[in-house]
């Protein structure tokens, strides 16, 4: 099961019990800024099969922008994975952390 979610949605559900945040983006960039509790992981393991996630944990991927995450999301989804996708991916992120004061 997949569902697509807000940034909002995405911070409410970061200091959640079996809640697994993956980051999709470079090693490079999530040492820049990354989502707390956010693990860097590798799109091209998710699309090889050589991961090694909890399935009683619901599973929150994101990206830069949001394509990469949802390719993961619907992968492990097909896999019975809970999945969720940040809209807008990292960039929506953080425009709500700036509107809303928290940069």
């Amino acid at each position: 099961m997949m569902d697509i979610i807000t940034v909002e949605e995405a911070i409410n559900l970061e200091n959640k019990d079996k809640i697994l945040i993956l980051d999709l983006r470079t090693e490079e960039s999530y040492k820049q800024f990354h989502i707390d509790q956010a693990i860097p992981y590798s799109l091209e393991k998710i699309e090889n099969g050589e991961y090694c996630l909890p399935k009683d944990y619901c599973i929150v991927l994101y990206c830069e922008k949001g394509g990469l995450s949802l390719i993961g999301a619907r992968i492990l989804g097909q896999e019975g994975f809970c999945t969720k996708t940040v809209i807008g991916g990292m960039q929506a992120y953080k425009e709500y952390r700036k509107k809303n004061g928290l940069t």
